[in-house]
C-alpha cells in the first residue's frame, strides 16, 4: 500500500513536470537522472549526503539539508551541503528541530516560503549562520513513518521557489524515502550478519576448550563494539564473570537497574542512572541496559552502559538476546565440566580408598595376627609386643578414617553423615594449627547415632580440640568416635594437663549437654600424661 501511494505521487509529479517541460525536456531528464542517482548505493550515510547534493543541483538551491527525525520528534542527525567547512566551524551546534524546521516534523507536507523571516514559526538563525530567505521543504516518509525532512534555501536565478519546484522536491522526497528504506534494509542485514558471526564464533569456543573467562570477556568486547557502548558486563548470580576491562563490585547492580524485580521474562531493560551512583559507570556513562540471561541462573544478565539513551533496533535486541543465550550456555557448560572433573576426582579417590582397604589394611591386619601368634608361642616381651599390636590397631583405624575421607568430598551428597561432619569440624579447627588431630571411628557411627545427637557431638569436638590446640602444648591430639550401646566421643592429648585455676565454663557446657541427653561427661587430666575428655550418650 505504501509503495503504491509513493508511485502514484511520483506519477502525478512526473505528469506535471512533463506538462511544464513540453518545450524543454531538460528538467524532466535531470530529475530522472537524479532519482536514479539517489537510489544508487546502499550505505545510509552516503545515501543521505547524495540526496542533498542532488536536490540542491536539480532545484538550483545554494543550500540543502536533510534532517533525520529523532525518537522524541526532534532532529538526531543533520546532513547538509553548500556551507563551507570554515563557516560551519563558527556556527555552533546543528539545528535540533525548532522553528520552521520543526514545522515539517509536526506537519509533514511540502512547505514553500518566499521569505523565511516573515513566517510565524521562524526563530531566526544562530550566530555566523549565512543569510537565507527563500525556503522549500518536504517530508521524507518511509513505510508510513516520518524519517525526516529535506530543506532547500536560496533559490538561484529566480526570486523564490516555484510550484514546479514543489513537484520536483516531492519526487525527490519519495526517491529519498525509497533510498533510505533500501539502505536501512541493507544495514539491518549487515547488523544481523555481524551479530550472527559473534554468536557463532563465541558459541563454539566452549566446545573447543576455550577458557570460560576468555569467552565471556570476548562477548563483552563484541557487544561493546557492535553497540558503541562504554562498557559491557556479564554478571552471573551477582558475580562478575565477564567485562570489558573494568573489574567492579556488582552488589548494587540489580537493585539500581531493576528495583521492581522485573525483567526476569527475558525483556531488555533500559534505565537512566544518576552520575556517580555506581562505580561501574565510567567515562560519563549514565544509561544502562540489562538483558537477563536464561532462567535458572538467578539474577544474571548482560549489562551495557552508554553515555546517551540507547534506542535498540529489533536486530540489536535479537542479537543481544542471542549473546545472552551464548553466555548462559557457556556458563552451563562450564558447570558441567566442573562437575565432570569433580566426579573424576571422586572416582580416583574411591579407587585409592579401595586399594588401601584391599591391600594395605589387609596386610597390616595379617601382620597383627602374626605378632599375636608369636606373642602366644615364643614368650616375647609381652609389654613391648602389646604396644606394637596396639599401634597397628591404631594405624588400621586411622587408615580406615582416611579411606572414608577419600570416599567423600565436602559439599557433596554425603556431607550430612556424622563421619563427614566430624572430619569437617576437625579440618576446620586444624586449618592454621601446628598439629593435625588424628581421627578414628569404631562401630557403625553413621547408622546407629541419631541425627539429634550430631549437634552435641560437634560441640564436644569443637570445645575439646580447640582447648587442646590452644592450651595443652601437646604434640599429639587424638579423636575417637565409638558407637555400640552408647556413642562415645573422646578427645585426648599428651600435653601439660588442665591447671586447677583454669576456667572451665566451656567444659561445664558439655556437662549440661550430656545431662540433656541422659549421658555422662568426664575429664581426666595430668601434668605428665595430658588430658582426656569423654562424652557419652545412650543410643535410642
Amino acid at each position: 500500500m505504501t509503495r503504491r501511494r509513493d508511485l502514484a505521487e511520483v506519477h502525478a509529479a512526473l505528469d506535471a513536470l512533463a506538462h511544464a517541460s513540453v518545450g524543454d525536456p531538460t528538467a524532466l531528464r535531470d530529475l530522472l537522472e537524479a532519482v536514479l542517482l539517489v537510489g544508487r548505493g546502499l550505505e545510509l550515510d552516503q545515501a543521505l549526503q547524495r540526496i542533498v547534493e542532488v536536490a540542491a543541483d536539480v532545484l538550483s538551491a545554494r543550500y540543502c539539508a536533510l534532517g533525520v527525525r529523532g525518537p522524541e520528534l526532534g532532529l538526531q542527525a543533520f546532513v547538509h551541503t553548500g556551507i563551507a567547512p570554515e563557516i560551519r566551524a563558527t556556527m555552533g551546534p546543528l539545528p535540533v528541530g525548532r522553528g520552521v524546521l520543526g514545522e515539517l516534523l509536526h506537519h509533514p507536507e511540502v512547505l514553500r516560503i518566499p521569505k523565511l523571516s516573515d513566517h510565524p514559526a521562524s526563530v531566526g538563525f544562530p550566530p555566523n549562520h549565512p543569510p537565507m530567505d527563500t525556503f522549500l521543504g518536504a517530508p521524507i516518509i518511509v513505510r508510513d513513518e516520518l524519517f525526516g525532512s529535506i530543506y532547500l534555501t536560496e533559490k538561484q536565478g529566480e526570486p523564490e521557489f516555484t510550484p514546479l519546484d514543489e513537484k520536483i522536491v516531492a519526487v525527490l522526497a519519495v526517491a529519498a524515502g525509497i533510498a533510505v528504506d533500501n539502505a536501512r534494509a541493507f544495514e539491518r542485514a549487515q547488523a544481523r550478519v555481524r551479530w550472527m558471526q559473534v554468536i557463532a564464533d563465541r558459541g563454539s569456543e566452549p566446545l573447543a576448550g576455550t577458557a570460560l573467562t576468555y569467552t565471556l570477556d570476548g562477548l563483552c568486547r563484541d557487544v561493546s563494539a557492535l553497540t558503541g557502548a562504554v562498557d559491557a558486563f556479564i554478571v552471573a548470580g551477582s558475580t562478575l564473570v565477564g567485562h570489558t576491562g573494568a573489574a567492579v563490585c556488582t552488589e548494587d547492580l540489580f537493585e539500581l537497574l531493576d528495583p521492581d524485580g522485573g525483567g526476569e521474562d527475558g525483556e531488555l531493560i533500559v534505565r537512566e542512572l544518576s552520575a556517580g551512583s555506581a562505580p561501574w559507570l565510567r567515562r560519563g556513562a549514565r544509561w544502562a541496559s540489562m538483558q537477563p540471561l536464561q532462567a535458572g541462573r538467578g539474577m544474571s544478565a548482560i549489562v551495557v552502559t552508554h553515555t546517551d539513551r540507547r534506542y535498540w533496533t529489533g536486530e540489536e535486541v535479537a542479537g543481544l538476546q542471542g549473546t545472552a543465550r551464548v553466555a548462559s550456555l557457556a556458563l552451563a557448560y562450564a558447570d558441567q565440566q566442573q562437575l565432570a572433573r569433580d566426579l573424576q576426582v571422586l572416582e580416583d579417590r574411591h579407587r585409592i580408598a579401595r586399594d588401601l582397604h584391599d591391600l594395605v589394611i589387609q596386610r597390616l591386619f595379617a601382620i597383627g595376627m602374626s605378632l599375636q601368634t608369636m606373642q602366644a608361642g615364643a614368650g616375647l616381651d609381652d609389654d613391648r609386643m602389646e604396644q606394637v599390636i596396639t599401634d597397628l590397631d591404631g594405624t588400621i583405624a586411622q587408615i580406615r578414617t582416611s579411606i572414608f575421607d577419600l570416599q567423600g568430598m565436602p559439599g557433596h551428597g554425603d556431607a550430612a553423615t556424622l563421619r563427614r561432619r566430624v572430619l569437617d569440624v576437625v579440618a576446620e579447627l586444624a586449618t592454621h594449627a601446628p598439629i593435625v588431630p588424628s581421627v578414628a571411628f569404631l562401630g557403625p557411627v553413621d547408622t546407629l547415632v541419631p541425627d539429634v545427637l550430631a549437634p552435641h557431638i560437634e560441640a564436644v569436638l569443637r570445645e575439646g580440640i580447640s582447648n587442646a590446640l590452644r592450651h595443652s602444648g601437646a604434640e599429639h591430639i587424638r579423636v575417637r568416635i565409638v558407637a555400640d550401646d552408647v556413642v562415645t566421643v573422646e578427645v585426648s592429648d599428651d600435653g601439660r594437663g588442665i591447671p586447677a585455676t583454669a576456667s572451665q565454663s566451656g567444659l561445664a557446657n558439655l556437662t549440661r549437654r550430656a545431662d540433656d541427653c541422659d549421658g555422662n561427661f568426664t575429664i581426666t587430666t595430668s601434668a605428665t600424661s595430658g588430658t582426656t575428655i569423654t562424652w557419652t550418650a545412650p543410643l535410642r
